[in-house]
């Protein structure tokens, strides 16, 4: 009753249009007002602190700090043109130049609301102006960033790494398939949707301007051979890798592209700080949230609700991707790994389901919240850059949420696939 409750509050402040950190926020302050009059609320800001304490997260404002440095030196600019030379001559037009923009920014973002950031201020405004409505052009950034935390490094497959005790390198491997295949899924809706409105396509690129653009992308295209490089080889962590990539993108746009100066970095780091304060903000409130839950025991009741008793491993993936998709749509997918993982990874192993198989879907089926309403960060980021409403990117987003959402549940039927390339490697 009192979790139900606890929902419900935050359901009301959203439907009023409380924003999403304060909704949670208030909504757990008023559960431990009426049921925890007991506890000192000195709790919150333990919680709060807690979920921050994360050796894992501090690789977040170096990722953005990448993002922010590529979109102030022009680096981004570049990776959209050549993905543009590449690709902006086929069904979709720009939003197929924003997916393969996007697919290289993940291999070097690691976060979904940080890919947002670094292609959407680019890519949104591109759209827009090729005819795509704002809610569409948000709705293909939002669902297409949602490939920064599954295309290595992902910041989600490292945290479940180190709670699960899997390798955090085969992780990252084993993301690269789900990652392909998810976007190959996100372009067919991309070209069908164009197709259908007519948005126009860009002419096809001359063989001239194709090398000019990736003689000027090689540079940015680096950075992600550095980071992957870095933790694959065992030289660097994720955190230490991320602050490499950033020194290394401030470097090449200030000295190579000469387009930011020391003037300049005062306002990056600003910005930096401010997109990080805004993503710190709404995860360290969500796991004031998720603590409650984890008190009330709700994931707990839920998981062995829907698990208990299934003995197909085929049965058993489903109903862990469904029950995944539901509790990302309320819960960050850092506190919701935090808090499942060791309920959910016991019961795969039970099941002799293979330990990286599984982390890969956990973390893909969680990371899909970040797109969806009402905690998906991205959808925020993204209603922002377009000058939109959230409620109309989410209106936007069906077709695509059902893309990611069936491919998920169809790559949780087939490890072989997940696993092939990870086992390829010596994983």
């Amino acid at each position: 009753m009192s979790a139900a409750l606890l929902v419900g509050l935050m359901g009301l402040f959203l439907a009023g249009g409380v924003q999403i950190a304060f909704a949670l926020g208030l909504a757990a302050l008023f559960y431990l007002l009426l049921f925890l009059p007991h506890l000192s609320l000195d709790v919150i800001p333990q919680q709060m602190f807690a979920a921050a304490d994360s050796f894992a997260l501090t690789a977040i404002p170096f990722f953005v700090l990448v993002g922010e440095a590529m979109n102030a030196g022009g680096i981004s600019r570049r990776l959209v043109d050549f993905a543009r030379a590449l690709v902006g001559r086929f069904p979709g037009g720009m939003g197929i130049v924003e997916l393969f923009a996007s697919i290289i920014f993940a291999s070097f973002s690691g976060s979904a609301v940080a890919n947002a950031a670094g292609t959407g201020a680019i890519t949104i405004p591109g759209m827009i102006r090729s005819g795509y409505p704002r809610g569409t052009a948000a709705a293909v950034e939002s669902s297409s960033s949602s490939l920064g935390a599954i295309i290595p490094p992902s910041i989600p497959m490292i945290v479940y790494g180190s709670i699960a005790g899997v390798s955090v390198g085969g992780l990252f491997v084993a993301g690269y398939v789900p990652g392909f295949l998810l976007g190959l899924g996100l372009a067919l809706v991309i070209g069908w949707t164009a197709h259908r409105r007519g948005f126009p396509l860009d002419e096809p690129a001359p063989l001239r301007e194709i090398w000019r653009s990736a003689r000027e992308a090689v540079p940015a295209l680096i950075a992600p051979v550095i980071i992957m490089g870095g933790i694959l080889g065992g030289i660097m962590t994720p955190t230490e890798a991320g602050a490499v990539g950033a020194l290394y993108s401030l470097l090449i746009a200030m000295f190579l592209y000469r387009e930011i100066r020391f003037s300049d970095l005062p306002r990056i780091f600003l910005n930096t700080a401010v997109v990080t304060g805004v993503v710190m903000l709404v995860m360290t409130v969500a796991a004031v949230f998720s603590w409650i839950l984890a008190f009330e025991r709700v994931p707990t009741r839920a998981a062995e609700f829907f698990l208990s008793g299934v003995s197909s491993q085929q049965l058993l993936m489903i109903g862990v991707v469904l029950f995944l998709i539901v509790v990302g749509c309320f819960i960050d997918t850092i506190s919701a790994l935090i808090i499942l993982t060791p309920v959910l990874a016991p019961m795969a192993a039970a099941a002799a389901i293979d330990p990286l198989f599984f982390g890969v879907i956990v973390s893909v089926a969680l990371t899909l919240g970040a797109c969806t309403p009402p905690v998906g960060v991205v959808l925020f980021v993204t209603a922002s850059i377009a000058k939109t409403t959230v409620e109309d990117v989410s209106r936007a987003m069906v077709p695509f949420l059902v893309v990611l959402f069936g491919g998920t549940l169809a790559l949780a039927l087939l490890p072989d696939v997940v696993l092939w390339l990870p086992r390829l490697v010596g994983y």
